[in-house]
C-alpha cells in the first residue's frame, strides 16, 4: 500500500506504514499524525477514563479535522515535513 498524500500532490510511490483511523487512507511517516486520545469508560461510579492514554494515527486532514482548525495549505505542510525529517536524520 503507498500513501495517498504523497500520490496526490506530488505524484511519488512512497510506502505506507500506517493506516488513517478516520478515512482509512495509507500513510506514509511524513505524513502522519499521532494523537493520544484519553478513553473513556461507562463504569457506574468508579474511574472512568483508562489510566493510559491510546494511541490514534491520523492523516493531517482528519486530524485537522478533529482539532477543528483550517488544514494547512500543501506547501507548509511540505515544508513541515522537510524539516521533521531533516531533525529525525541529521545530515553527517
Amino acid at each position: 500500500m503507498n500513501c495517498y498524500d504523497c500520490h496526490a500532490s506530488e505524484g511519488a510511490d512512497t510506502a505506507a506504514v500506517a493506516v488513517c483511523h478516520g478515512c482509512n487512507s495509507g500513510l506514509c511517516p511524513g505524513h502522519l499524525r499521532i494523537t493520544r486520545p484519553v478513553v473513556h469508560r461507562v463504569n457506574g461510579t468508579g474511574v472512568s477514563h483508562s489510566p493510559a492514554p491510546a494511541r490514534q494515527v491520523l492523516c493531517a486532514t482528519c486530524h485537522a479535522a478533529a482539532q477543528g482548525v483550517a488544514l494547512p495549505s500543501p506547501s507548509a505542510e511540505r515544508a513541515e515535513r522537510t524539516e521533521r525529517t531533516a531533525r529525525r536524520s541529521p545530515v553527517t
